[in-house]
């Protein structure tokens, strides 16, 4: 994935956050609805090639992962993000097959297959980060399952992000009218790439271990702010 798929990787995950923590302030006069949201969060995605131990419960030899971490302060955080383990046949570049992950079947042929998706879905983590956007870390344990509530795994997570390059900052706004009224948004964004530190690891996995895998980072703070007027 490269940088600026990412980004807005990151940017509509925020915005999605966003929505989902949004506060409702007092309405103003002739307001229906008011919300504004800020927050500071990780995006990570990465490939692992090569099998995993058995205990880890993921099969094939190339494993494409996603994980978003939000802060909420005090050490605690949001986490969430999926896994797609993928056979490949030996001297293929692994890819992940089209459809996989988005509800829709993986062609029934081609040299690398997909053989099942995990989910992160929380834990029980120490989160930390510094508004410049320069460090973050990530410890304790994921929560991991089939996405319909149950747990199949609780693997370790220990991940430290350093900020690399300068930051760049991205705005959204828009005003639309229907049968309601008029609904007003504003969304601002800065953020910072960023690596991920040697050695930092998910359960038996250790990111950019070996020869083909790749890991891509983002630090970001966002604030957002909707109102509907009727």
């Amino acid at each position: 994935m490269s940088a600026s798929s990412l980004r807005r990787l990151a940017t509509v995950t925020a915005a999605a956050a966003a929505l989902a923590v949004a506060v409702p302030s007092p309405a103003l006069a002739g307001d229906l609805f008011f919300s504004k949201s800020s927050g500071i969060q990780v995006t990570t995605t990465w490939l692992e090639i090569g099998e995993l131990p058995a205990a880890a419960n993921a099969p094939g030899n190339a494993h494409f992962g996603d994980l978003y971490v939000e802060d909420l302060g005090n050490g605690r955080a949001r986490v969430f993000g999926t896994v797609h383990d993928v056979e490949c046949d030996e001297g293929t570049t692994p890819y992940l097959p089209l459809g996989g992950g988005h509800g829709e079947p993986a062609p029934p042929d081609g040299p690398c297959q997909l053989l099942g998706t995990r989910f992160v879905e929380g834990g029980q983590v120490t989160f930390t980060v510094d508004k410049k956007l320069t460090k973050a870390t990530l410890s304790g344990t994921l929560a991991v399952g089939s996405g319909h509530g149950d747990t199949t795994g609780t693997p370790a997570v220990d991940i430290t992000w350093t900020g690399i390059g300068a930051t760049y900052s991205e705005r959204q706004s828009g005003t639309f009218v229907d049968a309601y009224g008029t609904w007003t948004y504003r969304y601002d964004f800065t953020g910072r790439d960023a690596a991920v530190t040697p050695g930092s690891r998910i359960g038996p996995m250790v990111f950019d271990d070996e020869a083909g895998e790749y890991s891509q980072s983002l630090l970001g703070k966002y604030r957002q702010s909707d109102r509907q007027r009727s």
